[in-house]
């Protein structure tokens, strides 16, 4: 175990749980409603903050036991702060690439179970939402992420074929030509396009760009097939299941390394 280990295993979700908690002494009536937006972009904030601070101890460590790895990660370092979905999907790739050069033998596609991925992270928003007092304020932005998870497939994350990609795109979905396509397929936003969406929204936090630029958003914006996506839900259950997936990857190549290392015996 390195000294980031447990800060890489902690789960995401822990910060839904402490905030679900903290709010249990907030009523529900309407003066209530103003805390809302600060109370959910503060969880957001500190979601992807940690998560960006784990991908970073990732690189770290993989660096640590691979020269190689330490090479390709810094003598150039292009992932910026690990938060585009194109650094998390490097990453990923990276994670894969360290555990098949210890063990040949490893199966990318089937290290991951992902429809427990799907169901895990579904049960932790839908856990948040219940136990949080707030809930009586975003129960149209609750609905609308439980009606897009619904439709959700196993095969619309953890796409590994033609390279390593945490969300499967569009153009490789095997529901481009059906003519009854889920929701989400139908409007052709897949999760790839819905992260993008939050990484903006991730900018406009971090950058405090609301303060100086017109905090309403225009007629267009608001009738855009793009802004039901503007919902904290789905923001937090995306940030969950990259969240989920590098982390079991991280574990597998813990083992992996320390079963491969000589063990000392005094």
């Amino acid at each position: 175990m390195s000294i980031h280990s447990n800060f890489i295993y902690t789960p995401l979700s822990d910060i839904l749980e402490d905030a679900a908690n903290a709010t249990q002494c907030i009523g529900q009536s309407i003066d209530v409603y103003p805390l809302c937006d600060y109370i959910m972009q503060s969880i957001f904030m500190k979601m992807t903050g940690a998560q960006e601070q784990k991908m970073k101890c990732i690189c770290w460590e993989l660096a640590t036991v691979d020269f190689e790895i330490r090479r390709d990660l810094y003598s150039d370092w292009s992932l910026g702060e690990c938060s585009s979905l194109s650094d998390k999907n490097k990453i990923l790739g990276i994670l894969i690439k360290a555990i098949l050069k210890i063990n040949n033998d490893f199966d990318a596609k089937s290290a991951i179970n992902r429809h427990r991925i799907l169901v895990e992270s579904k049960e932790i928003i839908n856990r948040f939402y219940k136990v949080s007092s707030i809930k009586s304020f975003g129960a149209r932005e609750f609905d609308v992420f439980m009606a897009l998870f619904d439709e959700i497939e196993d095969d619309c994350i953890y796409h590994i074929d033609n390279g390593s990609s945490i969300f499967k795109k569009c153009a490789n979905c095997t529901h481009r030509t059906d003519a009854d396509k889920p929701l989400s397929c139908s409007i052709k936003k897949n999760l790839d396009h819905i992260y993008s969406r939050l990484y903006i929204h991730r900018n406009r936090c971090a950058h405090n760009l609301m303060s100086y630029q017109q905090n309403l958003p225009s007629l267009k914006s608001l009738s855009s097939a793009d802004y039901i996506y503007e919902n904290y839900y789905i923001r937090f259950a995306l940030l969950v299941i990259i969240d989920l997936i590098i982390t079991e990857l991280y574990r597998i190549f813990e083992r992996e390394y320390q079963a491969s290392v000589p063990q000392y015996n005094g």
